[in-house]
């Protein structure tokens, strides 16, 4: 349907976002890469996350929330505080 395009996560957040606003079937194709979200990077959890505030609808499976703000959760553990001296 997308000219043999990859649809990246970020993409896929904005056809669905689109799909709603004109009110028009979303496809498949983004229903594939929304549900590979536990493999996702963190702005693109975030921006999924976002979308949900509009559309709720776009969490399909139960506890989907929770996971995210899990995974966003060890995203930032990892992060490693910068210590400047002065």
């Amino acid at each position: 349907m997308y000219n043999n395009l990859v649809l990246t996560p970020t993409r896929a957040v904005q056809l669905y976002i689109d799909n709603k606003k004109s009110e028009t079937t979303v496809s498949s194709e983004v229903y594939s890469v929304i549900k590979t979200y536990r493999k996702w990077r963190e702005n693109e959890l975030i921006g999924l996350l976002n979308a949900s505030g509009y559309y709720p609808e776009i969490f399909y499976e139960e506890g989907m929330e929770q996971t995210i703000n899990q995974l966003l959760a060890n995203f930032k553990s990892k992060h490693v505080p910068h210590k400047f001296t002065t």
